[in-house]
C-alpha cells in the first residue's frame, strides 16, 4: 500500500481542523480515537460500534454518523478502514456493512498524524480528555494490548450485578459507586475483541431486564448477537444460549409465554445449543427455571383448561424447578439456587389451592419450608436476607386463611386472622441448623416497610412487578392494624406504577384490590 508520507495535523482545540479544514466534531473524534486505539491500543487497532453509541447517545442514525465521517476522511486525504481484519488495504473494502464497524486506521496512516492542542504537541491527558474518556479508559505505552483493565471491569460489574447495585449510588463521604450499567458499559470500551464485546452486551442486557427496560435489554441483545456474529464460532455456546435464554425471559416479562416457551423449547432441540442446555450448569439452571415458570403459569391458567392437562403442567413445573436447584448448586451459586427454592415453594402453595396436588394436606408447610431455605440462602449469597419476593410469598401465605370478602367494611377486614410470623414458623416445622427467627420478621407491616425503606434509599432496586406486590401487602397490612394513611398512600403508589404491567399481572392487581375495605 502507498500512502503519502506528508504529516497530517490535527488541532484538538476550539475551532477543531484537520489541516487547514475545519473539522465536524463526530468525524474528529472517530479519527482520533482510531489513532489512539492504534498508535496505544490493542495489536489490531480496533474501535467498536457500541464505542460510537455510547460517545453519542443522542444521535438517531449512527450509520450517518459513519457515514459522514468517512467521506470526511476521503476529503482530509486519510484512509481508514473498518472490519475485524485491520491487516487489510482499506482500498479494496466492501462499503457494504461499514456502519456495523469495528473501525481502524493502517499503522502507516496514524505514525503521519499529528495531534496538537493550540498548535503544540497534545499529552496522553489531553487526548483523553478531548474523546470524553477520562479515567475510564487508561492511556497506555506504544505496543501494550488490552488486558488487565477488561476483566478488571467486567468482574467489578458482575459483582455490582450480584449485589443488586445496578445504577449509580451516591453516599454521604463515600465515593460513589458507579452501579453495573456503568461498568458493563466501561467494559465494553475496554473490550479487545467481539468476544469480549459479547460478554459485556451480556452483562449489560440482563441489568436492562433487570431494570424493566425491555426495549433497552432487546436492543442490546442485538448487539451481543451482532458481536458473536463477528467473532465467528462460540467456543463453548456458553454466550450464544445466554442470549438466546435472555431473549426469552424478555418476552416472559411481558406474558408472551408462548414466544418463550417457543425459544426454550427450540433451544433444546437444536445441536449445538441443546449440547450447552444439558452439560452447562449455568445455562441448565437459567433453562429450567425459566421452563418451570411458564408450566407454571399454564398450570395456574384458569377453569377453562381442563384439569387433567393443568396438573400435568403443574407436575412438570416442579420437575423444573428441581432441576434448577439442582444446576445452581453445581455451578456454586446461593444467589441462583434461593431463585429456584422460593420460585418451587411459592408453586407448591398456589397449587395446592388449585387444587393440583394428589397431597395438599402438607403443601402449606412444604412451600414453607422451600421458602426459608430460600431465605436462608439470601443471607449466605448476600450478607442480608429481605429478598423482596421471599417477603411478598410469605405474606401472602399469612394471609391465605382469610376468607376473600367482596369489598369488606373495614370492621369485617379487621376482624380476619391472617397468621403471625411465629404462627408460620410453628407450622414450617423443625429445619434442623436453621434459625428461623432470624428469618422471619417481627410483623408483616413492618417487613414490608422495611423493604420499602430500602427501595426508597437508594439500597435495593426492584423490579416492577416486585414494587407492585410490596405496594399491596403493605396497604393490606397497614390497613388490617388500622394505620389508613399509610395504607392509603401505598394504593396510590400501587395505582400509579400498575399501569405499567402487562394486562394480565395488572389484573391480578385489580381483582385483589376488590378484597378491601374503601378508605
Amino acid at each position: 500500500m502507498t500512502i503519502s508520507p506528508d504529516k497530517l495535523q490535527i488541532e484538538l482545540a476550539a475551532p477543531q481542523r484537520v489541516g487547514s479544514t475545519r473539522a465536524a466534531y463526530q468525524s474528529l473524534w472517530l479519527l482520533v480515537r482510531m489513532y489512539q486505539a492504534r498508535r496505544i491500543g490493542g495489536p489490531d487497532g480496533l474501535v467498536r460500534l457500541t464505542e460510537l453509541r455510547q460517545q453519542f447517545l443522542d444521535t438517531r442514525s449512527l450509520r450517518m454518523v459513519v457515514s459522514r465521517a468517512y467521506r470526511d476522511f476521503a476529503r482530509w486525504g486519510v484512509r481508514a478502514g473498518w472490519g475485524e481484519n485491520s491487516a487489510r488495504d482499506p482500498r479494496f473494502l466492501n462499503p457494504e456493512g461499514r456502519s456495523q464497524g469495528p473501525f481502524w486506521l493502517p499503522l502507516e496512516e496514524a505514525e503521519r498524524i499529528e495531534i496538537c492542542v493550540e498548535g503544540r504537541p497534545a499529552d496522553a491527558s489531553e487526548v483523553a480528555d478531548f474523546l470524553g474518556q477520562a479515567d475510564t479508559m487508561p492511556w497506555r505505552g506504544p505496543g501494550m494490548a488490552y488486558g488487565v483493565e477488561f476483566w478488571l471491569a467486567l468482574a467489578l460489574a458482575q459483582q455490582d450485578l450480584r449485589q443488586d447495585r445496578l445504577l449509580a449510588v451516591f453516599e454521604p463521604d463515600q465515593a460513589p459507586a458507579q452501579g453495573a450499567l456503568a461498568g458493563f458499559k466501561q467494559a465494553a470500551g475496554l473490550a479487545s475483541g467481539a468476544l469480549q464485546q459479547a460478554l459485556a452486551a451480556l452483562g449489560e442486557a440482563a441489568v436492562w431486564r433487570r431494570l424493566d427496560d425491555l426495549g433497552a435489554a432487546r436492543q442490546t441483545l442485538a448487539q451481543l448477537r451482532r458481536a458473536l456474529k463477528e467473532a465467528g464460532a462460540d467456543e463453548g455456546g456458553y454466550l450464544d444460549a445466554m442470549e438466546q435464554i435472555l431473549t426469552a425471559w424478555c418476552a416472559y416479562a411481558q406474558r408472551d409465554s408462548e414466544q418463550a416457551s417457543a425459544i426454550l423449547t427450540d433451544m433444546a432441540a437444536r445441536e449445538p445449543r441443546a449440547g450447552v442446555v444439558r452439560h452447562h450448569p449455568r445455562v441448565r439452571f437459567e433453562w429450567h427455571n425459566l421452563m418451570a415458570l411458564i408450566r407454571r403459569l399454564r398450570a395456574l391458567g384458569g377453569s377453562a383448561v381442563d384439569l387433567a392437562i393443568r396438573r400435568q403442567e403443574a407436575m412438570a413445573a416442579q420437575g423444573h424447578f428441581h432441576t434448577a436447584l439442582q444446576a445452581a448448586f453445581e455451578f456454586g451459586s446461593f444467589d441462583a439456587a434461593q431463585q429456584a427454592a422460593a420460585n418451587a415453594g411459592m408453586a407448591v402453595w398456589l397449587f395446592a389451592g388449585e387444587g393440583l396436588l394428589d397431597d395438599a394436606a402438607g403443601a402449606e408447610a412444604t412451600a414453607l419450608r422451600w421458602l426459608l431455605l430460600s431465605e436462608y440462602l439470601c443471607h449466605c449469597s448476600r450478607g442480608e436476607g429481605l429478598s423482596a419476593w421471599n417477603a411478598i410469598y410469605l405474606m401472602r401465605i399469612a394471609r391465605g386463611p382469610c376468607p376473600r370478602l367482596a369489598t369488606p367494611t373495614l370492621a369485617q377486614f379487621q376482624a380476619l386472622l391472617p397468621r403471625n410470623p411465629a404462627q408460620l414458623q410453628a407450622l414450617a416445622g423443625m429445619l434442623p441448623g436453621l434459625d428461623k427467627q432470624v428469618l422471619l420478621p417481627d410483623s408483616w407491616l413492618s417487613l414490608a416497610e422495611s423493604l420499602l425503606q430500602l427501595q426508597r434509599e437508594g439500597r435495593a432496586r426492584y423490579s416492577l412487578l416486585q414494587r407492585c406486590g410490596l405496594w399491596f401487602e403493605h396497604a393490606w397490612y397497614a390497613l388490617h392494624t388500622g394505620q389508613l394513611a399509610a395504607a392509603d398512600a401505598s394504593l396510590c403508589r400501587l395505582t400509579e406504577e400498575m399501569s405499567a404491567l402487562p394486562a394480565s399481572d395488572r389484573a391480578f392487581f385489580v381483582e385483589s384490590w376488590r378484597t378491601l375495605p374503601s378508605i
